[in-house]
């Protein structure tokens, strides 16, 4: 049992050392941001202060402390059995509780940190000045109380969600990388993008932060919030990856928030904060944030001052994000074609972007989802609605295409458009865009007399209608019989498959009246192909045609939309 004597000389002891400059600290803090060195409890544990709530709640204000408590002995230590207090600028004194959860023994060479807490019936606005360790004597007359150290800890405290940070060197500038030392030094985060999606549950402003491991050790990143607030309002972030990432030396990868805030020009700032929680019991769990800093929202120069998108030259490879998760680097993907088709029955226009993937590997690979949007001149985006694909696995060296369609108003030119290429799998139902681009409706342009169905080419040579009695007398009384003599060529070495937009012919009478049409696939049975084609059509009419319209029709949402490519006499 501890004698008064050798209690008093270790009180001696243990404020003599806290005169000596403790040389290590938790963690090394960026210019600017209050993070409290360590001081020693005893011989072996030396604390730091992490964070300070005092925030005004329906109960009441409630106090809360977290501190980190390092073990520098060589032997499993007791966490000290001291009161932790908490001083007002006036010099109002609170006692805080431990949380559940607390440790009660630090191994050696090991950080621990432990959180305190405490509710009081105050309404009043005040301010926290010092959390101090005090060491408690119930066992003499009277009860004897000494003071082992008091840290200041007004420059950290934290008042809550709604609270402004006083200090202008809080606040990180868009497009900076930071760091958050309160969690790691090494882990690096650099804001690339802001954009507003539609979901369900409203309209979310989605924030993408590039995050770099810049040490020699394999890092997991921590859990940390990110709230958007406006003047009156805050909305709280949601970290959108649900599950734990790891980063080796020098890795990187994208992190996301979505923020209910509706559109992000409501927003007039974001603030960065970390996760804390007390438990009062082994069945309930106070969870609260601390703020760390501001981040500033991008203005519109730099907005704009970031990769602006190039000008797309045809058939040549997209250039994607290299930490995209979508393409596979053994995967070419190259926009071929974009065609603006009209809507049969009216109302839209459907612009089809064609594009070529190429398993460039030695082994088959999944065709990648990713998804397309086209965005016009208006800054008005047109989601892309992708074929029913058939083929789901890409054979080595083999090329294949597939189409997008977009629903666009009857206004639309398609003479400036973007085109961004997203990730619509990793942060569902969100998307990140994993490449953007300039382009514009491709014009159509023939050397020769060749119809383009890219990839295929088809010349008609000849054609012929003729004019029978039909079978079906009162319904159909006419048939027409339909001959086209073609060449059909591919331009490169591609396959299609089902999905893959069909041609249409049409037979005209010289008013412009439609006798008939058929639809052409150019996969499958009875698909296109060199030589003659011929093909019945029924119809009320009885008309010698004179023009034959040739047609490249697709499926969307809205109904089939049709290019006419050629009229011939």
């Amino acid at each position: 049992m501890r004698t008064k004597w050798k209690q008093t000389l270790l009180m001696v002891i243990t404020l003599f050392s806290l005169l000596l400059p403790s040389a290590s600290y938790l963690a090394i803090a960026e210019e600017g941001l209050p993070i409290t060195k360590e001081y020693s409890l005893n011989s072996s544990v030396k604390a730091a202060v992490k964070s300070i709530l005092n925030e005004q709640v329906a109960e009441g204000t409630r106090i809360g402390a977290v501190v980190r408590l390092t073990n520098d002995g060589n032997r499993l230590t007791r966490v000290p059995d001291y009161d932790v207090r908490v001083k007002t600028e006036d010099g109002v004194l609170y006692t805080l509780r431990p949380s559940a959860d607390n440790v009660i023994a630090i191994q050696p060479k090991e950080t621990v940190e432990l959180s305190y807490m405490i509710v009081i019936d105050r309404e009043d606005a005040f301010s926290l000045a010092e959390i101090s360790w005090v060491d408690v004597d119930e066992f003499v007359s009277p009860r004897s109380e000494q003071t082992i150290v008091s840290i200041p800890i007004s420059s950290i405290e934290w008042r809550g969600d709604t609270a402004v940070f006083s200090d202008s060197l809080a606040k990180r500038p868009w497009g900076e990388s930071f760091t958050i030392p309160v969690l790691s030094t090494s882990l690096e985060y650099k804001p690339v993008n802001l954009s507003e999606q539609n979901t369900p549950q409203g309209p979310r402003t989605i924030l993408g932060l590039l995050a770099t491991n810049h040490s020699d050790k394999k890092k997991a990143i921590p859990d940390f919030r990110i709230n958007g607030k406006s003047d009156k309002k805050v909305f709280a972030g949601v970290r959108l990856e649900k599950d734990p990432i790891m980063l080796g030396p020098g890795e990187q990868q994208y992190i996301h928030y979505a923020i209910p805030a509706g559109k992000k020009d409501e927003l007039s700032g974001l603030t960065v904060l970390t996760p804390e929680s007390f438990a009062t019991d082994d069945k309930t769990k106070i969870e609260y944030a601390i703020g760390q800093f501001d981040l500033s929202l991008p203005n519109e120069a730099e907005a704009n001052a970031g990769d602006q998108p190039k000008i797309y030259v045809w058939n040549s490879p997209i250039e994607f994000d290299p930490l995209n998760r979508v393409i596979q680097p053994e995967i070419s993907v190259s926009m071929v074609s974009l065609q603006m088709n009209e809507s049969v029955g009216g109302g839209f226009k459907a612009a089809v972007a064609k594009f070529k993937l190429t398993n460039r590997s030695d082994r088959p690979m999944p065709v990648p989802k990713f998804q397309a949007q086209l965005m016009g001149v208006d800054g008005t985006k047109y989601t892309g609605t992708r074929q029913n694909a058939v083929v789901e696995t890409l054979t080595p060296n083999v090329s294949y295409v597939m189409y997008y369609s977009f629903v666009l108003p009857s206004t639309e030119k398609g003479d400036q458009l973007v085109m961004e290429i997203l990730d619509s799998e990793t942060v569902a139902p969100y998307s990140i865009p994993i490449a953007t681009f300039k382009t514009m409706v491709k014009p159509e342009k023939s050397e020769d007399a060749s119809l383009s169905f890219y990839p295929f080419q088809i010349k008609i040579n000849s054609w012929k209608a003729e004019v029978f009695y039909g079978a079906a007398r009162e319904s159909f009384p006419y048939s027409y019989k339909l001959s086209i003599d073609m060449e059909v060529n591919l331009q490169e070495q591609v396959v299609v498959d089902q999905s893959f937009p069909k041609m249409k012919v049409e037979l005209v009478d010289d008013k412009g009246k439609v006798i008939g049409s058929k639809t052409l696939s150019f996969n499958g049975e009875n698909h296109v192909g060199t030589g003659t084609q011929t093909m019945n059509m029924d119809s009320v009419l009885y008309e010698f045609s004179n023009s034959l319209r040739i047609y490249e029709t697709v499926d969307t949402p809205y109904g089939q939309a049709e290019r006419l490519i050629a009229t011939l006499q």
